[in-house]
């Protein structure tokens, strides 16, 4: 009986204030290997599944204490990845349409026969099956990603990853500052990954990249004929995130009346489509990120306060990468095993000279523009030839040059300093060499000396 032994620990609860209707799917569920308990009342299964949650529940909609759909909702607030099958001698499109909007599976109309309602269970459990696989790899694949980025061994960037280590396992909001380029968003999938959404959506919306007219589309989604152009009933990025992680990149470009709707989503935890009437409710945690200064555009009024503080919860901020210089040479290394790969090129390395070019500039563009020309210089570069000055662009090594050049003329020799220095604590003493002497820890007479030698 290969069935039994493949479907014994799964155990199913049905529920159907009608005795008939729960015998005979217990028996068609038996005969193929499935454990199934019986349950008359919505109130007594809602008990049941909160002492012992089921694999799978069945359960009708029309009941007299409590009906399924309510069920349904309780259920999905207890124990979210319990798949449920609906069953109803009143099928309509509204009520299927309302069941599946509430997290049922499977929506089945009476009457029904044994082999239908087996075929349904088994797909059910076989799209749950699918979504832990899908789960599992999604959260292999973050765990990769965790392992591949290169944390550096500047100071500031190791406090940097000892918050994100904190707050990974929490469902606060994040706001992460630093300029454009600084791998803000790498710090957002860091904290998705390291925590307990590491199997759930990482969806991602850029600001500043989306014309206003066209974001709160965008955010929330629409409804078919809502708008001129709205050809197909459209989910938002808060729909698509749900159970997981919504990261909204340079949300310092947003417009006034946009951040009062992200606030209001934030609080409530419900959002509603354009052209919708119902409001659905999204579980999302929330990761925001800018290149301003968000206390600054508070008080020129372009940024709401509440919602500063309702992002605000932890803030991390990212250095620049002219900061942190101690980081470029792991970062470059990095970039250039990557590019090798990419290239299918064979393993290089820097010269002494291109690493100390890469040292002295100051990349205004952080860590994208290091990236950038890393690459550039990998493909001007022979296969498995040192990447050399030459190689990276000649405005980067034109930059650094003139940056070196620049101070000399400001410079003054150690003779200069010292008759400067000397002058000084001579006016501070009111021109008494002999307290002077006494503060720089010399005789008068070497006061008198080395001002004749400047003379």
């Amino acid at each position: 009986m290969e069935p039994v032994e493949r479907k014994s620990g799964r155990r199913i609860l049905v529920v159907d204030d009608e005795e008939r209707i729960c015998e005979a799917v217990k028996r068609a569920l038996e005969r193929s290997g499935y454990q199934v308990d019986i349950m008359l009342s919505a109130l007594d299964a809602l008990e049941s599944v909160r002492e012992r949650a089921p694999d799978m529940v069945i359960c009708d909609i029309k009941m007299p204490d409590m009906d399924g759909m309510s069920l349904l909702e309780r259920i999905k607030e207890h124990e979210p990845n319990i798949p449920v099958l609906m069953i109803t001698g009143h099928a309509s499109i509204e009520s299927a349409v309302e069941a599946v909007r509430k997290g049922a599976q499977e929506y089945v109309p009476k009457p029904f026969s044994p082999d239908q309602i087996r075929f349904l269970v088994e797909r059910a459990f076989e799209r749950e099956r699918l979504i832990e696989q899908n789960r599992y790899l999604n959260s292999e694949l973050g765990q990769a990603q965790i392992r591949n980025v290169v944390r550096g061994t500047s100071p500031v960037m190791q406090r940097v990853f000892d918050l994100v280590a904190r707050v990974a396992g929490t469902d606060s909001s994040v706001l992460i500052t630093g300029e454009s380029g600084t791998g803000k968003e790498v710090v957002a999938r860091l904290i998705h990954f390291g925590g307990a959404r590491a199997g759930a959506p990482f969806v991602t919306v850029n600001c500043s990249a989306i014309p206003n007219e066209l974001l709160e589309s965008e955010l929330f989604g629409h409804m078919r004929g809502s708008f001129t152009g709205a050809l197909y009933t459209k989910r938002g990025s808060f729909e698509q995130a749900d159970g997981g992680t919504f990261f909204l990149d340079e949300i310092g470009d947003m417009r006034l009346e946009m951040q009062a709707k992200i606030l209001r989503v934030l609080e409530e935890r419900r959002i509603r489509r354009i052209g919708a009437e119902d409001e659905i409710a999204v579980d999302v945690r929330v990761i925001a990120a800018t290149n301003k200064n968000l206390r600054e555009e508070i008080k020129a009024g372009r940024f709401r306060e509440d919602l500063f503080y309702r992002l605000d919860i932890v803030q991390i901020e990212i250095a620049p990468l002219r900061e942190r210089k101690e980081d470029i040479p792991i970062l470059a290394g990095h970039f250039l095993g990557v590019f090798c790969g990419e290239m299918k090129k064979p393993p290089t390395h820097f010269s002494d000279d291109a690493l100390s070019l890469l040292g002295r500039h100051d990349w205004p563009g952080n860590v994208r523009e290091l990236r950038n020309a890393v690459e550039r210089a990998l493909i001007f570069a022979g296969p498995g030839e040192p990447i050399r000055t030459g190689h990276f662009p000649r405005r980067l090594r034109e930059q650094t040059s003139a940056r070196l050049q620049a101070p000399h003329k400001d410079l003054r020799s150690l003779r200069e300093v010292e008759t400067a220095h000397i002058r000084a604590v001579l006016e501070a003493c009111e021109g008494n060499k002999a307290r002077a002497a006494e503060c720089l820890g010399i005789s008068p007479s070497t006061i008198w000396r080395k001002l004749q030698e400047d003379a």
